[in-house]
């Protein structure tokens, strides 16, 4: 007869579950008399004891099933959350007055942390939780399970505000990634085919260790003076020669023409923009292009220092896994492609790079998840975003109002992440890693 082999438990689903029970121990909710005075603790056992055990089986068995079961389980401990939660709220302002608030408390944050670790669990399992946590979230804000709640009212008296901040985040943090993108994978491409230009992953990881902060500060004079002196068409055209100068001698005269090339560029364009001013007299043309950069957005404080600030963050991953995923193709590939004529140019859009895809995705998943948590200090600088609530919240001592910016910020950085990795996944096993 053949012997079943034993079973172990997931040490993932298992720290779940031990967090899980831990929260039950702890106070669930706070009543506040107003949105800024201290709260005094419940524990959910106060308002829903059969509800509290029902959960407590329920991590018992996240912690022991695998598979679709351990999925269901988590998702039913997912509704359990939001509903007791819900009953709380209803309980604790039954016959308070219209300023009293319904705050969260350890227990509550402490059972979403063991739901996420729960996620991973399941998701390392291949099952369907992604897909399940959605329709668990979308089924409890359905029913109002949270609308009671302070960070929710907070959010009803600031909705229309909320979405205008929700777009500036990610108009912020999506044009810092592209940017990004399209600055950071030639980059890595570059330094993966020419050992001269290995100082980029030296540069982008020394720009990692300058705090957000400092270089919002850094950029902040230097931009209010490069927008003050500097003239929109004197820029655009030292962008455009810049690019077409670095093409064209990089590969013959290295840095030292490439910087001359540079400098004889931008001198030769301020002396065409000064031409062009005195010929074009005062017409449209001359006002739209004569304009310093000031008054085409390019300021101080604002999207602009935080737009360059953000793309310089989201660089040393773009840079390095480019970088890794290109050096990692397998000369036997590479020596195929060569076999079979490839050019060089052939060799690197048909074999090389679409062996590297995989990396270079995991890359951007890295660059928009950390650019999602940095644009929060944008709103320092006047840029806006989702950090305004976060300020607003710390200035006026209002926790609930904290929360309604910081809440969202991290959903928008888990959905981003996993929605590109399953993206990743499915290239990966598309071009057979």
């Amino acid at each position: 007869m053949r012997e079943t082999p034993p079973r172990y438990l997931d040490p993932v689903a298992g720290l779940a579950a031990g967090l899980g029970v831990l929260a039950l121990l702890l106070p669930w909710l706070e009543l506040k008399s107003s949105r800024i005075a201290p709260g005094e603790p419940f524990h959910v056992w106060d308002w829903q004891g059969f509800g509290a055990l029902a959960l407590l089986i329920l991590w018992a068995g996240v912690a022991r099933a695998q598979g679709p079961a351990q999925v269901g389980l988590l998702g039913l401990a997912l509704l359990a959350w939001g509903l007791l939660t819900g009953q709380g709220a209803d309980a604790l302002l039954s016959g308070q007055p219209e300023s009293a608030r319904v705050s969260p408390a350890g227990g509550f944050w402490l059972t979403l942390l063991a739901l996420y670790v729960g996620y991973f669990a399941a998701y390392r399992q291949g099952g369907w939780i992604l897909l399940t946590v959605l329709l668990g979230l979308a089924l409890l804000l359905g029913l109002g399970a949270f609308d009671r709640l302070g960070p929710v009212v907070e959010f009803q008296s600031w909705r229309e505000q909320f979405f205008t901040e929700l777009w500036r985040h990610l108009s912020l943090s999506g044009s810092a990634v592209l940017l990004a993108v399209v600055v950071g994978v030639p980059l890595g491409v570059l330094a993966a085919g020419n050992p001269r230009m290995g100082w980029v992953l030296g540069v982008t990881g020394f720009l990692q260790t300058i705090p957000s902060l400092a270089l919002f500060g850094l950029l902040l004079p230097l931009l209010a003076a490069i927008s003050q002196g500097l003239r929109l068409e004197i820029a655009l055209g030292a962008i455009v020669l810049g690019m077409f100068a670095f093409r064209l001698l990089w590969a013959v005269s290295g840095w030292l023409a490439v910087s001359l090339a540079l400098s004889l560029g931008l001198l030769a364009l301020a002396m065409a923009g000064a031409w062009l001013n005195s010929l074009l007299g005062p017409d449209p043309l001359r006002i739209v292009l004569g304009a310093p950069l000031q008054e085409s957005g390019v300021r101080g404080i604002g999207a602009a220092p935080a737009v360059l600030a953000l793309t310089l963050y989201a660089l040393l991953p773009l840079v390095l896994n480019t970088y890794t995923g290109l050096r990692g193709v397998p000369e036997d590939a590479r020596d195929a492609g060569r076999g079979m004529g490839m050019s060089p140019e052939q060799l690197f859009w048909r074999v090389e790079l679409p062996l590297a895809l995989p990396l270079i995705l995991e890359g951007i998943r890295s660059a928009a998840s950390l650019t999602i948590g940095i644009t929060t200090v944008a709103a320092l600088i006047g840029a806006g975003g989702l950090g305004f609530f976060i300020l607003r919240g710390v200035e006026g001592g209002a926790p609930d109002m904290v929360l309604l910016g910081a809440v969202p910020i991290i959903l928008l950085a888990l959905l981003v992440d996993s929605a590109l990795r399953f993206a990743s996944m499915a290239l990966r096993r598309r071009v057979g890693i």
